[in-house]
């Protein structure tokens, strides 16, 4: 393997679409585009993985688990222990099983702090985070991002809802069920696109008329921007990760989002709707119908996202960091 100054890692494979890979993709995608080729992404990364000499590493999310101490950058896409403990309160939960989460929850809490204590630094993707951990040490915020002009604004004239997968057992969205559910089938009048892989459980308890399952999609950014509003609820417990990227997307595409309070922590409170009860996010569906009030809200958002929220501006803010960081490496 030939050594490269910057090696990024990650445990997520790269062929499979989620949050954790789509943060390490933009960065090094974003990174060559900008002229700086002195990087590899291995991902699949594990104890076994070859690892390289010499360089310095973009550990991704709890990759630095695999990596000697004080040879790594740590790269914190949200902090699992906490949203662990969070999530061992819901009632959907039985008993033995919120005990369960709260032991992980300390396994994993351990776990971290090796992970940030061993680190050169820690790169933060949201203020929450760093706020969590600028005292356990040296820390900076690289805010998940998107290339707006590769986003084309949406074209959608009639309300078109999407909401973006995947839809399987143990993610987000399938935890949103119940509350899609009811969206559904108390709009019929309103068109809903799910994108993503679903599983035959989710996609037979929304057989409505209303609801297109579209699968895994070749032109992701096409299907997303045929719809001018984003449908994306989550959480409680999904309070401390970081900017959501779908919505990111959405925002690009001039798209109006609705969310939940979870899910709109970390943006402004007018460029999101967000949906505090099933009725709340049935009201804001219906308010969405307004062609207008869809269009202002996608065009603030989509300004934001130029603003704060761009691949641009967090790449130069990463090349500080590896400039900083690459002459400690041997």
């Amino acid at each position: 393997m030939e050594l490269e100054k910057i090696c990024m890692l990650t445990e997520y494979s790269c062929e499979k679409p989620n949050g954790s890979i789509m943060r390490a993709k933009w960065q090094y995608e974003t990174l060559q585009k900008s002229g700086f080729k002195n990087i590899s992404l291995i991902d699949n990364f594990s104890k076994h993985s070859k690892k390289p000499n010499n360089c310095l590493f973009h550990a991704q999310q709890h990759s630095g688990k695999f990596l000697e101490k004080k040879s790594y950058i740590s790269d914190l896409h949200g902090i699992a222990h906490e949203e662990m403990w969070h999530k061992s309160f819901s009632n959907l939960l039985p008993t033995w099983k919120k005990f369960g989460f709260r032991i992980k929850s300390n396994a994993i809490k351990k776990l971290e702090n090796k992970i940030w204590t061993n680190s050169l630094h820690l790169i933060c993707a949201s203020d929450m985070i760093y706020e969590k951990v600028k005292n356990i040490q040296s820390a900076t915020i690289v805010r998940n991002a998107v290339n707006v002009n590769e986003y084309p604004s949406t074209q959608c004239n009639d309300l078109r809802v999407a909401v973006v997968g995947p839809f399987l057992p143990g993610t987000q969205n399938y935890e949103a069920l119940e509350l899609l559910h009811y969206c559904v089938k108390n709009s019929p009048t309103i068109h809903f696109d799910f994108i993503g892989d679903v599983s035959d459980d989710f996609k037979n308890t929304l057989n409505f008329s209303n609801v297109n399952f579209m699968g895994r999609v070749k032109n992701y950014v096409q299907s997303l921007s045929s719809c001018n509003v984003l449908l994306s609820p989550y959480p409680p417990h999904s309070h401390i990760i970081a900017s959501k990227t779908k919505m990111l997307e959405a925002g690009a595409c001039q798209m109006a989002v609705i969310t939940s309070e979870s899910g709109g922590l970390g943006f402004p409170d007018d460029l999101l709707l967000i949906g505090k009860s099933k009725k709340d996010f049935i009201e804001k569906l219906e308010y969405l119908k307004d062609e207008k009030a869809r269009n202002s809200l996608g065009k603030n958002l989509r300004s934001e996202i130029l603003k704060n929220y761009n691949t641009e501006t967090e790449t130069i803010k990463l090349l500080k960091l590896y400039n900083e960081f690459l002459p400690q490496i041997p």
